[in-house]
């Protein structure tokens, strides 16, 4: 006698249910995404952060603000003009400055509002030098 269509079906819906687990290595992976609760996006608080905060120039890269929040996380913002180049080189800065981040703020000192601005150079500089020179830097806030 053969099976059912129905039968077959709900063995091989098991067998996909018990694949569908994700490894254990992959739920700390979360630890180290960059939500919407740690960026900045309103204007007020990226103003709050350039006028209250604390500056630090690295070479002709960027300018780092930062100021010490009441939340209990670490928050970004990135501002890149349309002086750094196009909209390719823009978003290019933007992903190199975010990752830099999402990698560090586990190091950092908490509760802190960070705004990087991008200058012309980062354009031209590898993610390698980007990420070396700006680490150093967020790791110096306190």
């Amino acid at each position: 006698m053969l099976p059912l269509v129905a039968d077959v079906f709900w063995l091989i819906a098991d067998e996909k249910e018990e694949k569908s687990c994700p490894p254990e290595n992959l739920r700390i992976m979360g630890d180290y995404s960059f939500t919407k609760l740690e960026r900045l996006t309103k204007r007020p608080e990226f103003q709050k952060v350039l006028a209250e905060g604390e500056k630090k120039r690295i070479g002709r890269l960027c300018t780092v603000f930062s100021i010490p929040n009441g939340l209990n996380r670490k928050r970004l913002g990135i501002i890149a003009s349309k002086k750094v180049g196009n909209a390719v080189a823009r978003n290019r800065v933007k992903r190199a400055i975010r990752e830099t981040f999402r990698q560090m703020k586990h190091r950092m000192t908490p509760a802190v509002d960070i705004v990087v601005i991008s200058g012309k150079e980062m354009v031209a500089e590898s993610y390698k030098v980007i990420d070396e020179k700006l680490s150093n830097a967020l790791l110096a806030i306190k």
